[in-house]
């Protein structure tokens, strides 16, 4: 990648904030798919937001489940 002009340490560098910051993202969004609603839903919210990286690796290791999907 050198050759090219591409320093693949700072590439890396650079892409870890980006995907820090879109985990969380993407979390909310699927957390906004789910039939979740009330106190669940308020809870996963404050936890992704609070810590977000630790929050919605949480969520994706639960999956919290919806009374349909019981």
């Amino acid at each position: 990648m050198d050759a090219l002009g591409i320093n693949t340490g700072l590439l890396l560098v650079q892409a870890i904030p980006i995907i820090l910051f879109l985990v969380p993202i993407i979390t909310l969004i699927d957390l906004a798919k789910k039939k979740l609603s009330g106190t669940p839903l308020a809870v996963w919210v404050l936890v992704i937001c609070a810590i977000p990286l630790l929050g919605a690796l949480a969520y994706w290791i639960i999956k919290p489940t919806t009374e349909d999907e019981i």
